[in-house]
């Protein structure tokens, strides 16, 4: 383990450790033991679809390298990657995609790399209307603002050819893997057609985790503000901030800072930020950890 994983799991654990000390843990208990469970099932069938629709995004993508699967295989590539990004900061560990391939490194990669470029796209892009239309408040807009330069800056690190061919050329002395790789961000962007079903794919698959969402907010108390399923986007663009496990500790201290501004109790948020983990991150986690088991890269 180096000292950025441990700096990582420093401000997870931390984060976590505040949030705890200054909340009321029997309120907390009590909140997950007074949960409607009957409701709350109720996402499942919407968490599965919302995965299914993961898979025909990455299908998409893939088409544009003219590497076709089927969408059962996709979906498991997708589970694996899952897990994978659970355990890395940023969901980096997502990439692994490519490796459950029988394409070129140079080729897959990218369509992994554009797979989360377009989805934080439209993060940033609902996350903003959500602070202007519902969450006006300072204290968000200075966190969102670094997140969208580092974003931006992300964009141009990966897309630069002269920036590119540095990087590629410390790991790899192949000029065919350079070619290959800006030839398919090349391909995949000039896919018009593609992009636009990715993207139209990638909003379906948010409007889909807004439901799941509002669905934990009312399993946890039918009289929470339903307008906390609109800071759904926030809490996720930050929790992808990496200076964490996974985003741990930090997706909960934006959810709690965001319940406290409408005046919910911070108890809420931190539960709901957790039960919300659990559905559409842990549990299809724990799916992908079985699939590695049997399909090795």
């Amino acid at each position: 383990m180096n000292w950025k994983t441990i700096g990582k799991a420093a401000v997870s654990l931390g984060l976590m450790l505040y949030l705890i000390a200054k909340l009321d843990l029997r309120a907390i208990y009590e909140t997950f033991t007074q949960m409607d469970l009957t409701l709350l099932s109720l996402s499942l069938p919407f968490i599965a679809l919302m995965y299914l629709i993961k898979a025909r995004k990455w299908q998409a993508l893939l088409d544009c390298i003219n590497v076709q699967i089927p969408v059962r295989r996709s979906l498991e590539i997708i589970l694996i990657g899952n897990f994978y990004g659970a355990l890395t900061p940023g969901r980096a560990g997502e990439v692994s995609r490519a490796f459950y391939l029988d394409a070129e490194r140079s080729k897959s990669i990218p369509t992994v790399i554009m797979d989360r470029i377009i989805d934080m796209i439209c993060l940033l892009v609902l996350s903003v209307l959500s602070i202007a239309f519902f969450f006006n408040d300072r204290n968000l807009i200075y966190l969102m603002t670094p997140m969208i330069m580092i974003f931006i800056a992300g964009i141009f690190v990966i897309t630069n050819e002269k920036i590119v061919t540095f990087i590629i050329g410390i790991f790899s002395k192949k000029d065919e893997f350079k070619e290959n790789y800006i030839r398919t961000i090349r391909e995949i962007t000039g896919n018009k057609k593609a992009i636009f079903s990715v993207s139209a794919l990638t909003l379906e698959y948010y409007i889909l985790n807004l439901f799941v969402y509002w669905i934990v907010i009312k399993s946890l108390n039918p009289a929470l503000n339903s307008l906390l399923t609109f800071s759904l986007p926030i809490v996720v663009v930050l929790g992808n901030f990496p200076i964490s496990i996974s985003g741990f500790g930090v997706r909960e201290f934006v959810s709690v800072t965001i319940f406290k501004l409408l005046n919910e109790s911070s108890t809420y948020g931190f539960s709901c930020s957790i039960v919300l983990y659990f559905l559409t991150t842990l549990l299809p986690a724990v799916f992908g950890f079985m699939l590695t088991l049997r399909k090795k890269p």
